[in-house]
């Protein structure tokens, strides 16, 4: 019984911790916001109790046994009366009985003692599975949900294989919720700036309107003030037309008088023109008198000398006399003097005739002159009325000319008021003119404000759209995850897309429960009637449209493909299963499109024993190549029949070689997978809406073809890998896996592009669906180890991680490196590092960053992201996709054997994976990242792959690699291989 009671306790007390541990992890969900670990927790608690509960009736079992054959063993003994025995032979044989029931008990308690000493032994072991269970859900408890307990084929009870299952769901649930929280923190911050862009749009257009407004209110006074001015105006305008026809009226009075006044003045100097002439003569008659009289004075001064001289002469005379008569009267003297006197004399005759001559010319003229002066005086008194006439006219045109200076003055004056109202007006006018202005570059500003509000508005509805949709796509996967213990009929209806709208609506369906009970020859999409499902209604592959407890597709119509209705691509009926898998590969180089791609598709259809017969290929192509030449050269060797997806590369490889500037084709036919394709545009412009384009096509279910798994390539340089990993999980369901990769250019970041059958599209997405009878193999590895302590994002724009821990990014990233390569004595000059180099390109390849997953640094549970997409020093790090600030990631580190060996792993797991199916060949996705690495040694990589691998395979390197698979790593990766094997 203490055995009993001990073991039970220690049960219980391991039931009690199992729910102790689920109490920590349901509130570690709570806390996370990780509803999956909700599920996660009850079914830990289920488990603990009910194994303690199973623990304890198995040691309580065994013990109630030991006693229930210990009470039946003394039921059975011999009860010996020794004191009613007087035979000795009696006592003999009562003796004997005792003796075989005493060795009967010893063996009993033998039995009994091997017994406990195996419950024991079990004991000890369940308590060590316990234990073992114990520190397992302790440690994913504590974020470790990679941990998996070994299996024990010895253990009395079997709970590894449980437990890691529902792990492994857990596990799974919570990457993809994980991914779901990335996306919605990203559609968050979008939505977070496209709605501060709105409010900023809205607190401008407010401003803008205000100032309008104001301006209105500021025109409309000024305009009011012009209207009073521009009345004033009027007024004086008609005040000066007043004036003006006054003005006009004596102006015309003074051009009467004027013209009056000028005949007269005009008469008048017709008569000074005669008086001038008169004047003229008269003067000239004067001068000529001047000059006469101007002689005659001559004449007279002549005469005067020659009175002069002759009175000299006589005084001489007088003298000579006197001498004469003193010297007896010399006559020869005398008759000198009296020469000179007769000279004299004749001179004065002479000037006195002259003087004569003169005086009567002079007379002469003083006549002409004095009738000239006459004449004149006449024209002067004949002229004088003229005069007075031009006179009076005059004066009357100067009283005209004053009354018309009064009013030109006055009109003046007006004109001067007349110019100030409208310089005032003109001010007005200016001043409206300016606020016009002002109000048309405010209303151009509101408009553009408008603009960039309604296209924030609509990106904000599309945020808004995604995250609708994120909300949907989580709740159908908490629904899908706890259908499980939900009560039949109270499922909630699969979410449908109505035609013609992309947007997510539930699906009344009121009869689907009601059908699915009533119906007893109902069948599932893989033809097996409800019956033969497990109890919970839950079938391991791909859920059809029936299922109202599978995963919803919100791309698909809800059509059920039957095979048997449709037709291969050879005319022949569809699925008839003689045909396993077929799997080709070819490569080739050259300098024409057409041909290399034509040698490519032929040396992939020599791998097929299918006489032509091809269903899908997949391509991938060097931009050294015309792709329109090369799809044609694939065309002509596989028929237009064919489903064809593929993308541009940055490098290509199959089983036998890699190569650059190639083409690779792989081939595939096959009855016991089905190939569906479709691509969606503008993947840019929105991720969702692209996917769901590119998936509208494609199948909700397909008979006879439970398991579903998609191939998705996409441009890869468009930055949103990570956004068409989720979008394609939520979209397809967690039930279906997917591989894929960003498109590549070798290198030169310029353009990428994706094929699909005949169309050529950058900026798109491409996905082919595969829906097989088995289902696919996938694997991933990166080979990347962690060297730093995890650095949060605290400034990112995008992709553009500006800081980490407030430290410029490439400074921070640079403080990791450094010092771990000098400690393994290589000196990189870091401040001689060029942009764009080489070198730079390198070490940023060589030394990428991780983001943890949650599964702990020994568990190599990282993303590996990229940040040389910019080759800078400047201080910041560029990444292929969006890193939100919190984002906490580890500088890691991959030499170049990790990088080899990564890749043989990765192989390896594909194989192991498959467990006994066979194979047909794969597709493998690996990082032109990691040709950057491993430089020449590269092919040494493909060649690990393809001795692990032993079947036909093709490969790109791409600008990133996506998978999504439940117990794989998960989402959008850098230098990552990814493979994905074809069952036959």
């Amino acid at each position: 019984m203490n055995l009993l009671r001990g073991s039970t306790a220690a049960a219980l007390r391991f039931a009690i911790l199992s729910a102790c541990v689920a109490a920590v992890v349901v509130g570690a969900g709570v806390l996370a916001g990780l509803p999956g670990l909700l599920g996660g927790g009850a079914l830990i608690v289920v488990t603990g109790t009910v194994l303690g509960y199973w623990i304890s009736g198995q040691i309580a079992g065994t013990i109630e046994r030991v006693q229930s054959e210990s009470t039946a063993g003394d039921t059975d003994a011999v009860d010996v009366d020794f004191d009613a025995m007087t035979d000795v032979e009696d006592v003999g044989d009562a003796i004997e009985a005792t003796l075989r029931e005493n060795r009967r008990l010893r063996s009993r308690i033998g039995t009994v003692e091997d017994d406990l000493e195996r419950l024991e032994a079990r004991n000890e072991r369940i308590e060590s599975q316990a234990a073992e269970l114990e520190e397992a859900m302790r440690l994913c408890a504590a974020g470790r949900l990679a941990h998996r307990i070994e299996p024990d084929e010895d253990a009395p009870v079997s709970v590894a294989e449980e437990f890691n299952a529902m792990m492994d769901e857990l596990e799974g649930t919570i990457r993809h919720l994980k991914d779901f929280v990335t996306l919605v923190v990203t559609s968050s911050d979008e939505l977070m700036a496209g709605t501060g862009e709105v409010t900023a749009a809205s607190t401008e257009i407010s401003d803008d309107i205000q100032e309008i407004a104001d301006g209105a209110s500021v025109q409309s006074e000024r305009l009011a003030s012009a209207t009073a001015e521009t009345d004033e105006l009027s007024a004086n305008i008609e005040e000066i037309a007043s004036r003006s026809e006054r003005v006009a009226t004596i102006s015309a009075e003074t051009a009467k008088t004027g013209r009056k006044g000028k005949e007269a003045a005009q008469t008048a100097i017709d008569g000074i023109e005669e008086i001038g002439t008169g004047s003229t003569e008269a003067v000239e008659a004067i001068e000529t008198l001047h000059e006469d009289v101007k002689a005659i004075d001559e004449l007279v001064e002549m005469i005067s000398e020659i009175a002069w001289q002759t009175n000299m002469l006589a005084v001489n005379a007088n003298i000579e006399a006197s001498r004469g008569e003193s010297k007896d009267g010399d006559e020869e003297g005398f008759a000198v003097v009296a020469s000179e006197i007769k000279e004299l004399a004749s001179e004065v005759q002479s000037a006195a005739e002259e003087i004569e001559t003169r005086l009567e010319r002079i007379q002469a003229r003083t006549e002409t002159a004095t009738e000239a002066v006459t004449e004149t005086e006449e024209l002067i008194a004949a002229h004088t009325d003229s005069v007075e006439n031009a006179l009076s006219a005059l004066e009357e045109i100067a009283e005209y000319a004053e009354q018309t200076n009064d009013g030109v003055q006055e009109i003046s004056a007006a004109a001067d008021q007349q110019a100030e109202s409208t310089q005032q007006v003109v001010a007005l006018v200016d001043e409206t003119a300016t606020i016009s202005d002002r109000t048309s570059t405010l209303a151009e500003n509101v408009a553009a404000s408008a603009e960039e509000q309604t296209t924030a508005l609509s990106s904000v509805s599309d945020s808004a759209a995604e995250l609708a949709e994120s909300a949907t796509w989580l709740r159908d996967t908490l629904d899908m995850y706890k259908a499980r213990q939900d009560v039949p009929g109270q499922e909630r209806a699969p979410a449908v897309v109505t035609e013609g709208d992309s947007s997510v609506s539930v699906a009344a369906n009121e009869n689907a429960n009601a059908n699915t009970n009533e119906n007893e020859n109902a069948t599932t999409g893989d033809g097996r009637s409800p019956s033969t499902l497990p109890e919970d209604g839950v079938d391991g592959g791909a859920a059809s449209v029936t299922d109202a407890t599978g995963p919803p597709s919100e791309t698909a119509d809800g059509t059920t493909f039957e095979f048997n209705d449709l037709e291969s691509a050879d005319g022949t009926a569809g699925a008839t299963d003689d045909l396993p898998t077929q799997f080709g590969s070819g490569v080739a180089v050259g300098d024409d499109g057409f041909e290399v791609g034509k040698a490519a598709a032929a040396r992939a259809a020599d791998g097929l024993e299918t006489d032509g017969r091809v269903d899908f290929g997949q391509v991938f192509c060097s931009p050294e190549y015309d792709y329109e030449a090369v799809l044609a050269g694939i065309r002509s060797v596989v028929g237009d029949e064919a489903n064809l997806i593929g993308s541009s590369s940055s490098g290509e490889f199959t089983e036998e070689t890699s190569t650059e500037g190639s083409v690779t084709v792989a081939l595939v036919a096959s009855d016991t997978i089905r190939f569906f394709s479709g691509i969606g545009t503008d993947l840019s412009d929105g991720v969702a809406s692209a996917v769901n384009e590119a998936l509208e096509s494609l199948p909700a279910s397909v008979a006879g073809y439970p398991h579903r798994s998609a191939i998705v390539l996409h441009d890869g340089l468009a930055g949103v890998g990570d956004q068409v990993a989720v979008a394609t999980q939520r979209n397809l369901g967690h039930d279906t896996s997917f591989v894929g990769g960003s498109a590549g250019d070798d290198l030169a970041m310029e353009a990428t592009h994706v094929f699909h059958d005949g169309r050529i599209e950058t900026d798109a997405v491409v996905v082919g669906l595969l829906a097989s009878k088995t289902p696919v193999t996938i694997s991933v590895d990166h080979g990347h180890s962690p060297i730093s302590e995890p650095l949060t994002v605290t400034q990112s724009e995008g992709g553009r991680v500006l800081e980490f821990d407030g430290e410029p990014a490439f400074e921070a990233w640079r403080e990791v490196v450094e010092p771990y390569l000098e400690e393994r004595g290589r000196a990189v000059d870091f401040d001689a590092l060029e942009d764009g180099s080489l070198e730079l390109l390198g070490l940023l390849t060589e030394f990428e960053f991780g983001i943890e997953e949650g599964r702990g640094a020994s568990d190599d549970g990282y993303k590996i992201r990229w940040p040389g997409l910019s080759l800078t020093t400047e201080g910041y790090l560029d990444f292929p996709v969006g890193v939100p600030e919190g984002t906490e990631l580890r500088v890691m580190h991959s030499p170049k054997p990790d990088q080899i060996e990564s890749a043989r792993d990765t192989a390896r797991d594909a194989v192991e994976n498959t467990g006994s199916e066979a194979v047909a060949g794969g597709f493998v996705y690996d990082c032109a990242c990691r040709s950057i690495i491993l430089e020449d040694e590269f092919g040494e990589a493909v060649d690990v792959m393809a001795d692990e691998l032993e079947v036909p395979f093709t490969g790109i390197e791409t600008y990133g690699e996506l998978c999504m698979e439940r117990g794989q790593l998960s989402g959008f990766h850098n230098t990552t291989s990814v493979v994905m094997l074809l069952p036959e």
